[in-house]
């Protein structure tokens, strides 16, 4: 079975979930959902074949993108082993951040694959058009309303998961006039705790959402204004992998676009937006055994605007344009409550705000008939303050002198040229440089206690900003059949931020080893691959594969933490008339390059098989469809490298959705 895995691994793959009215497959970095299939659609949610899946799974499929799991819930994504504050996370352009110091809320489990329409993907430095960064971004675009010649579609199903006695219910619905048109959709989800491949219960594993999603959409002349409304609320979330769970963590979005299409001039579209968050996180230790209870709640506002345009070909050249601004504000509190005192209070978020402008611009040239270039850069001005009070207080005591308000410059820049070569080839050669600023827990954390390495962790107001220059290479080949994709990558970073442990303080969690502090080191690298295919030798047979793997150290040589082991998924498809059935593998190899100063263990490799199906008609009894399957066949005992605290993946699942749409 062991070479076995490895053959498999050295298959190059494709990361492509597609949603177009055309048989002719692509492969692209942006994975699409519709909410209504359309006919001829071969590749309609791929690797969605389960209506029951959320965003976090559509991700894991995605190039060059991870997830850290410390739950079934909350899934926190990785780009190229970079996450947090190295990568953008935005909801529709829309900024938006997390309220719980633990990142047991990131902002993609705020959007449902019901109410989403696609997920772009920009690795690396490339991905600074909604804001500064040196990892890469990912915007999750919300699902608009549809002007049809029907005046009311949806759908409505309900699914069920036997590894979690888990169930799911949806539905959305589309209302359209000629000039403006609606869309609502309700998710519910309850999963009680998972079962491993060792039959045993992981507790903790639980969780219950409910998502709500309300979207207008008007024309006015050559104009479109478009609302939108979203609350998402997480009830009784079990963390088994850290030593408390989540009462209650509630999000709600509002977003009011104005879209201008224009067919003479220069500039080809126009799009503003409004907007405004906020973010509720309560962690719970009430169903756990310890030594002191504890109540920690977070909250985090944002409000912002932007303002893009897009002009028509100039000579050669294609400009876009995108200024914007952001005001976000965070506090998270800890009271704790000793069995033999009174309660205690402190800060582990101080009152803080930080306000972002920035400004990108970008230049689609094309120079003669083959080559095409896209130049792009970003200036961003910042302001973040910590705000007088308790939490001010606290830091004084370890850093007598810092400034209460921090102005800072980021930059980047970057030039891509793509150029085809003979009929079939394709050579993409990218260069770039980015900076983004040091996080809320980078720069004020007060003893936030990580379970992963048993340390409490401290923030450092003297931190600069992290930097990265990042190049890229890629090679695409397709014919009437076959599709591939490879891409080579190699990042170095200075001032990379880590935390290392100071022995002149003491720990406050109980247990805790030691106390470390975020500073800059001098520099990282980070290198690895993305390979992809798309084998479609017939018409109903298609196989779809996709591989990647990073790998990081510090100037001295010491791994990096939380960066993935190489992994691949191979699915092989058959589609026909009203029946589709897949046979998919997903491995791994081991990661032996594991950080022991962070608590990292060596992770062996894993290989599993899914089986699904679906059938779909619609006759004088509407429009049916059911979709099976079994994920983890084998009820195969593993986990992942970035699986905290060793918390192993669900066995044997069985699972069906029966849907119907109107």
């Amino acid at each position: 079975m062991r070479i076995l895995s490895h053959l498999f691994l050295i298959i190059i793959t494709v990361n492509f979930v597609q949603a177009q009215d055309t048989l002719q497959t692509r492969i692209l970095s942006e994975v699409v959902i519709q909410s209504v299939q359309t006919e001829g659609d071969t590749l309609q949610n791929f690797y969605r074949a389960n209506q029951s899946a959320n965003t976090e799974d559509i991700l894991s499929r995605m190039n060059g993108v991870y997830l850290i799991r410390r739950s079934a819930y909350g899934q926190e994504p990785v780009i190229r082993g970079m996450s947090g504050g190295q990568i953008n996370v935005t909801i529709d352009g829309m900024r938006m951040f997390s309220a719980c110091t633990d990142r047991m809320d990131p902002v993609t489990i705020y959007v449902e694959p019901q109410n989403l329409k696609s997920i772009d993907a920009s690795l690396g430095t490339n991905g600074t058009s909604m804001g500064s960064t040196i990892g890469g971004s990912l915007n999750l675009r919300l699902a608009e309303p549809l002007m049809n010649k029907k005046s009311v579609t949806g759908r409505a199903g309900v699914g069920y998961q036997s590894v979690s006695n888990g169930i799911n219910y949806f539905t959305d619905a589309n209302f359209s006039q000629q000039r403006s048109a609606y869309r609502a959709s309700f998710i519910y989800r309850k999963n009680q705790n998972y079962i491993d491949g060792r039959g045993q219960t992981v507790n903790f594993s639980q969780f219950e959402k409910t998502n709500f999603s309300l979207a207008g959409k008007w024309g006015i002349r050559k104009d479109t204004l478009k609302a939108n409304f979203l609350i998402d609320e997480g009830r009784n979330i079990g963390f088994p992998a850290l030593p408390m769970d989540v009462g209650k963590a509630r999000a709600s979005m509002y977003a009011l676009t104005y879209i201008r299409h224009t067919d003479s001039g220069w500039l080809k579209n126009l799009e503003g937006k409004v907007y405004a968050n906020e973010v509720y996180h309560q962690m719970d230790d009430s169903q756990r055994e310890v030594l002191m209870h504890m109540d920690m709640p977070g909250w985090s506002s944002t409000y912002g605007a932007y303002a893009e345009a897009k002009t028509k070909a100039i000579s050669n050249h294609t400009l876009q344009f995108r200024t914007d601004i952001y005001h976000n504000r965070v506090l998270a509190e800890m009271v704790m409550y000793p069995n033999d005192g009174g309660s205690m209070y402190m800060q582990t978020w101080p009152s803080s705000y930080r306000t972002v402008a920035g400004i990108y611009m970008a230049d689609d040239v094309r120079l003669g008939s083959r080559l095409k270039v896209n130049i792009n850069g970003r200036l961003d001005a910042s302001n973040t303050t910590i705000e007088e009070g308790f939490g001010k207080d606290q830091l004084y005591v370890f850093y007598s002198q810092f400034e209460s308000s921090s102005k800072k410059i980021t930059k980047s820049f970057n030039v891509t040229a793509r150029r085809p070569f003979m009929q079939n080839f394709v050579f993409t050669l990218h260069g770039g440089y980015g900076e983004r600023l040091p996080t809320n827990s980078e720069l004020y954390g007060f003893y936030l206690f990580n379970r992963q390495d048993i340390h409490d962790y401290m923030g450092n107001p003297h931190l600069k900003v992290e930097k990265s220059f990042s190049s890229d290479f890629g090679i695409e080949f397709f014919n009437n059949w076959l599709e591939l994709n490879g891409t080579m990558f190699y990042q170095h970073n200075p001032n990379y931020i880590l935390a290392y442990v100071d022995t002149q303080l003491d720990a406050m969690t109980p247990g805790a080893y030691g106390v470390k502090v975020y500073e800059n080191i001098s520099d990282a690298k980070f290198w690895g691959a993305e390979l992809s295919a798309l084998v479609s030798p017939i018409r109903n047979i298609q196989l779809i594969s996709s591989f990647k793997g990073t790998r990081a150290e510090t100037f001295a040589g010491d791994p990096i933490p939380f960066i993935p082991a190489f992994k691949n998924v191979t699915s092989l498809r058959f589609e026909k008339s009203k029946f589709n059935g897949q046979l998919e593998w997903e491995g791994a190899l081991a990661q032996t390059h594991a950080s022991e100063n962070f608590g990292e263990q060596d992770t062996p490799g894993y290989s599993i098989f899914n089986l699904r199906a679906g059938y779909h008609t619609n006759n004088h009894l509407g429009n049916w469809s059911l979709s099976v399957g079994v994920e983890n066949l084998t009820n195969k005992y593993y986990r992942e490298h970035l699986d905290w605290g060793g918390i192993p993946r669900p066995g044997r699942n069985f699972y069906s959705t029966v849907e119907f749409r109107f």
